[in-house]
């Protein structure tokens, strides 16, 4: 068989998007089986909110030319293998022994479904009414008027159930390959596209499923010898030409660990995993259905029952223990209220105490400097020079008296780090002694924290400077301690 390359350019797009609630109850773990032409294809599929994980993957070879109790065990240790004994399993019937049909019944309610099923039932299958058995569905939105039909032959469904019977294999249930395929490209994502084509090919031949707004449904299988297979059933479902075509298991949900062998059989499994979410068709008579035991949830129920109420256990503990602790917290801030008065107004009387202290360190520390001052004035005057008369403010000295060179002196007043900008008040004159009368005025510096200067040790016998009446010589500072 050959089929055109190019309408498997463009793959679809996987969509992800799905309702919260439908996302985080995908849970379950499923068994899908495809009978194939000669052999079987088994998947066991774990699905979670968080992906799909394809856990392992079977094929029986020929069984129908095998004794069913032989292939049976390898199923059997297959799943004693991955610990799943109690699983049951979702079987696809052959497209040839079954028939996929699709119905529009706008307006009826599902109460009355099963009759107006009844009503068109003939028109559909080849078969007697007694030969066949069929079964239904209501499709998902947007196309909630049209039906799933399922369709087979009682011989051909009570000859499987026999034969799985007899090769030991628990199945609940029995579908198509078109309602597999249907339910599982809804687990964990969107619907691929509104109008889309998959295409299956294998050694038997190609199967076509399809979704399209005239064929909601659409499933059928063809020989190997049908070349225009694809051109042919796009005409007939109405397949838009801009609608994608695409492999199937491009399509259908990912899958974590293993690669999707039989895409069939991997749509069976998720079908079983989650049958909430699946159509709800099943070709197998009720008394022939073998489900799990139900108590095998009871761990999970009650654990999730703990898990609920622990968790709201603690939301509400922390909101009670965090209004216990801000109950707590406001007592203890109502009963510091005092202190805290108290404690500011200590601080402002300390503040204000330490800027009394800072003025009065202040005022106390101008002796020193003044004394200072007088000192760097007795180091620097001349031996011969005669003060008559000393004005000393905060921020000048005013010098009058009598020396040989007054001009000198002005430079011996602004060398000292002390004294600057000095200048004569009234120009020099002179005495009857022949010496210079001056009146020199000078700008302080005031000393800060500085050591005390040595004082000029004058020559034995030279004279020193006269100092007014009751002032007296100030006497060498020893570091660390305040005058």
């Amino acid at each position: 068989m050959t089929t055109d390359s190019q309408v498997f350019a463009s793959e679809i797009p996987h969509q992800t998007v799905i309702p919260f609630f439908q996302k985080w109850r995908s849970f379950g773990t499923g068994l899908g089986v495809e009978i194939g032409a000669e052999n079987l294809q088994v998947t066991l599929t774990v699905v979670r909110p968080a992906g799909i994980r394809i856990l392992d993957t079977l094929e029986i070879l020929r069984y129908r030319e095998r004794p069913a109790s032989e292939w049976g065990a390898d199923f059997q240790a297959f799943l004693d293998k991955n610990k799943i004994t109690h699983l049951s399993a979702t079987v696809v019937l052959p497209a040839g022994d079954s028939i996929s049909r699709s119905l529009a019944l706008p307006g009826v309610p599902d109460n009355e479904l099963a009759a107006a099923v009844r009503y068109q039932l003939d028109g559909l299958h080849p078969f007697s009414e007694e030969e066949a058995a069929h079964s239904f569905s209501r499709l998902a939105a947007p196309h909630q008027a049209h039906i799933s039909l399922a369709i087979a032959r009682n011989a051909v469904i009570e000859d499987y159930a026999s034969l799985f019977d007899e090769a030991g294999i628990a199945v609940v249930s029995f579908l198509t390959p078109a309602a597999a395929i249907y339910s599982a490209l809804r687990i964990l994502q969107a619907p691929p596209a509104e109008q889309f084509l998959a295409v299956q090919e294998d050694a038997s031949g190609l199967q076509l499923y399809a979704e399209t707004k005239s064929f909601p449904i659409y499933c059928v299988r063809f020989p190997t010898n049908s070349d225009r297979a694809i051109s042919s059933s796009s005409a007939q479902i109405r397949l838009p030409d801009d609608a994608p075509i695409a492999h199937l298991a491009s399509l259908l949900p990912l899958a974590e660990k293993l690669e999707i062998s039989s895409p069939v059989a991997y749509a069976a499994s998720l079908a079983g995993a989650l049958p909430s979410q699946a159509l709800s068709l099943n070709l197998l008579p009720v008394d022939r259905r073998k489900t799990s035991s139900p108590w095998r949830w009871v761990p999970t129920i009650v654990l999730l029952v703990l898990l609920m109420a622990i968790g709201l256990t603690l939301a509400y503990y922390q909101n009670f223990e965090n209004q216990r602790l801000l109950g707590l917290l406001d007592a203890e801030i109502a009963k510091l209220q005092p202190r805290l008065a108290s404690v500011r107004t200590l601080d402002s009387q300390i503040l204000a105490a330490q800027k009394k202290l800072d003025f009065l360190t202040a005022i106390a520390d101008y002796p020193r400097q003044d004394l200072e001052s007088l000192r760097e004035l007795t180091r620097i005057m001349p031996a011969t020079s005669f003060v008559s008369r000393m004005d000393m403010t905060r921020t000048d000295i005013a010098l009058i008296g009598e020396v040989d060179q007054s001009l000198e002196l002005l430079k011996l007043l602004d060398s000292s780090p002390l004294l600057r900008d000095s200048e004569f008040s009234s120009p020099p004159s002179r005495s009857p002694q022949g010496k210079e009368v001056f009146q020199i005025r000078s700008k302080r510096e005031l000393p800060s924290n500085q050591p005390p200067v040595a004082p000029v040790q004058l020559p034995a016998g030279a004279p020193r400077l006269m100092l007014p009446p009751g002032i007296v010589p100030p006497q060498p500072l020893q570091p660390g301690i305040r005058p």
